[in-house]
């Protein structure tokens, strides 16, 4: 993702995160463009409409595994745009970069609430380590 598209971003983590406070969410945004070396985003658009995101982030100590792996701190599609591959094809976005980072692990997490997410995170091939505070805590090895 790029400045130009911070507001469908913006519009999107609103709808993923509808408690956070909406100057929190410029400020991440901000801060994410500014660290390309640890963030990372990235958006799909259909037909001049957008409709998903993910964000990662590299983190040092991911699920109480050593070294550095990439995490998703946010991952959305649009109700109408769900099941047809573009989480997958977001995901996968996330793996490459990942990859190119040097990392060989991608970790990620979701209320325990949240059945659809859990499925999602299960299909694309992350298992789940454990369940604290919550939330259900996902790991996947990575090939280069």
């Amino acid at each position: 993702m790029t400045i130009d598209d911070i507001s469908a971003w913006l519009d999107m983590r609103t709808l993923l995160w509808p408690h956070c406070q909406l100057n929190k969410h410029k400020q991440e945004i901000i801060e994410q463009l500014n660290s390309p070396q640890t963030f990372q985003a990235f958006i799909v658009e259909v037909q001049n409409e957008y409709v998903g995101f993910v964000e990662a982030k590299l983190h040092q100590h991911a699920h109480m595994h050593f070294g550095l792996a990439g995490y998703i701190e946010g991952w959305f599609v649009k109700d109408l745009y769900r099941k047809i591959g573009f989480g997958k094809l977001l995901v996968n976005a996330v793996e490459t970069w990942t990859i190119k980072k040097g990392c060989h692990q991608i970790a990620s997490d979701t209320e325990e609430f949240n059945e659809c997410s859990i499925f999602a995170h299960k299909k694309l091939g992350f298992i789940e380590q454990f369940r604290a505070d919550g939330e259900v805590k996902f790991l996947k090895t990575l090939s280069s």
